[in-house]
């Protein structure tokens, strides 16, 4: 801050201390470290950066800038390079600690070291100024600046090229009484939020009341700031809250609200007759913008998705107040850093964040960033590098091409059979080699036209190429043939798939079961023994065959036959049971011998004889038809015994 002899004219009632006090109160006490530079045409006080969480120490640090003496004259490069020291001193801690370290340059005039001094020239003091300025690009901090022009002195390009090339801002005014305003200004920029006006009020002397509107819920405190040029008497805040605290002092009362909900404030204050009272409100927020492509990859020429959110830093948690969300506008900010153009596309509100579709023009490098702005608060998002790379077209569909001689020229689009993901406009080049006598190609708007000249195949070679010189090539090959060659071969084809389909029908036609039952009367026996009746129901059976061996065995019936496994019955048609004897035993349907290894029908009530290989056991079955009321037959454990 600038303490020469000249600030006594420019700001007589010392209201640049005042401001800075007031700074100190609104700033949050556990995260702010404040340091100060006093200078004229040398270095006059300074104060390293400070922990103002520690009353004592706020206290020191306003007394000592209150007591600050006004004399000299101005070197501005000594003044701005000694405080950027104090504040790289500090950069690396205040990278790690979360809080963002920035400049304030209160000036009245320019560079001007007056008679007789010649330990430092003009030149020396700009050199300074570059110092610093190079010093808070490095660091990342900006630089305000502030000229109190109440002679004419000041120079305002330096300023504003001080704070342009720092990321600052520059202010300029003609009266001291807009100190108050500007670093309020200056402390929601560093806040990221939006210096609310409430009202200006003359003051009476008496009691006065303002209903002050919290706009929202997410504030993680709110500042309300009562200007004046002098002192107010009397200053009561009529709010619902755990913790509200009040700073006074000869030109500000500040009432600082943690954690306001959303709603109104009743403010009553006393005044000095006259007076113009400002109050402005204030809130600042806990919460960051976080954006992000949402789209898997970011590529040329097709939509990329960008969404946007307000995070807690702490809990790095999405903020679900849709509330807040409608009170902000968001914008996406594209630079193509090859022609320095930036392009803003406005994002969708989405309830609970915001969301837009670029899509980026051409390979490169770029920045995007979000911009979400309301009118209590605003929001950026980190600077995103995004590097476009063009995609080559591909070889995508078939490289394999049939054309019918007979039908004439055919037509290939090459829309189908190339593919650029970056959905450039492709342009064709044929490749000729020696005339072709197969087939005439013909490049037509983006058709391959080929005319056939003769049956037979051949190759032709096609090139893609992207708007960006990417290209791909496919050769084709191309098989002309005659339609009724493929008449013939299509014939014959039917053909075989007719005779497929008729075996499969045979194959998988229904088969008969077995309907009846058959009755064993032993008439003779090689043991003597005497074997009783025996009934078998076929449709216990399952399969479509069972031997006379399995019948003896399912009914315990021992004599030694080994020869009857080689009689076997099948199902036939219309309830007919087909027996075939491939044994030396023989067989006798009725009166009539039945041949070896020929299948032979029983019907019902037909009588088979059959003797076997011993030449003594000999058994008459009987083939019968099962009655409706007793078509079921279960067979239970090795009895023999069935029931129905």
């Amino acid at each position: 801050m600038d303490t020469s002899y000249s600030m006594n004219h420019a700001d007589p009632n010392k209201t640049a201390s005042e401001v800075i006090h007031m700074f100190m109160d609104m700033s949050e006490a556990s995260r702010t470290r404040v340091g100060f530079v006093a200078y004229n045409h040398q270095i006059v006080a300074s104060k390293p950066l400070t922990s103002i969480s520690v009353a004592a120490n706020k206290t020191e640090l306003k007394q000592k800038i209150a007591g600050l003496r006004r004399s000299g004259y101005t070197d501005l490069g000594l003044g701005l390079n000694t405080g950027g020291n104090l504040i790289s001193s500090k950069a690396a801690e205040g990278e790690g600690s979360g809080r963002k370290p920035f400049v304030i340059l209160l000036s009245d005039g320019e560079t001007d070291f007056g008679p007789g001094y010649s330990k430092r020239t003009a030149a020396d003091s700009a050199k300074d100024v570059d110092k610093a300025i190079a010093k808070a690009q490095k660091d990342g901090y900006p630089i305000y600046t502030i000229g109190l022009n109440h002679d004419g002195t000041v120079n305002p390009d330096e300023l504003e090229r001080i704070s342009k090339e720092t990321g600052g801002a520059s202010y300029i005014t003609s009266s001291a009484d807009d100190l108050p305003e500007i670093f309020n200004r200056i402390f929601a920029a560093e806040m990221r939020s939006v210096l609310l006006p409430v009202a200006g009020v003359t003051a009476t002397g008496q009691l006065q009341e303002v209903q002050v509107d919290i706009p929202n819920s997410s504030m993680r405190e709110a500042n309300i700031i009562l200007l004046s040029e002098h002192s107010l008497k009397e200053t009561q805040l009529f709010y619902s809250s755990e913790n509200i605290r009040m700073f006074k002092s000869g030109s500000y009362t500040l009432i600082k609200v943690s954690q306001p909900k959303k709603g109104t404030a009743k403010l009553k204050f006393r005044g000095t007759p006259g007076d113009l009272v400002k109050i402005n409100l204030l809130g600042s927020y806990e919460m960051e913008a976080h954006a992000a492509i949402t789209s898997k990859n970011a590529i040329k020429g097709q939509p990329t998705g960008i969404e946007a959110k307000l995070v807690h830093p702490a809990a790095n948690e999405p903020l679900t107040e849709q509330e807040l969300y409608d009170s902000l506008q968001g914008q996406l900010i594209v630079t193509d850093l090859q022609t320095n153009k930036d392009t803003m596309v406005d994002m969708k509100n989405e309830g609970t964040r915001f969301y837009a579709e670029y899509v980026f023009p051409s390979s490169g490098q770029y920045k995007w960033q979000v911009k979400m702005d309301g009118p209590s608060f605003y929001r950026h998002s980190a600077v995103h590098e995004q590097k476009i790379v063009n995609l080559a077209p591909t070889v995508h569909g078939s490289e394999h091409v049939e054309v019918i001689k007979e039908d004439g020229q055919a037509m290939l689009a090459l829309s189908d059979l190339f593919l650029d993901e970056n959905g450039d406009e492709l342009t064709y080049q044929l490749h000729r080699g020696a005339p072709d006598k197969t087939v005439s190609p013909e490049l037509q708007n983006g058709m391959l036209a080929l005319s056939p000249l003769k049956t037979g195949q051949t190759q032709i070679t096609l090139t893609a190429t992207d708007s960006e010189g990417g290209s791909a090539t496919a050769v084709l090959n191309v098989h002309v043939k005659s339609k009724y060659t493929v008449l013939k071969w299509s014939i014959a084809g039917g053909i075989l798939l007719l005779a497929a389909a008729v075996g499969l029908f045979l194959w998988l036609r229904p088969k008969p079961g077995f309907t009846g039952k058959l009755e064993g009367y032993f008439l003779a026996t090689a043991s003597g023994s005497e074997v009783p009746v025996k009934s078998w129901p076929l449709t216990s059976f399952e399969g479509r065959k069972v031997t006379l061996l399995e019948l003896f065995v399912s009914l315990d019936v021992h004599e030694p036959l080994p020869e009857a496994e080689h009689v076997v019955f099948t199902p036939g048609k219309d309830g007919k049971l087909i027996v075939k004897n491939t044994s030396r035993s023989s067989l006798v349907r009725n009166r009539t011998p039945l041949p070896k290894d020929k299948k032979e029908a029983l019907e019902y009530n037909d009588k088979l004889y059959i003797t076997f290989e011993d030449g003594i056991t000999e058994i008459e079955l009987r083939y019968k038809a099962i009655k409706p009321a007793t078509n079921i037959f279960i067979r239970s454990g090795s009895s023999g015994e069935q029931t129905g």
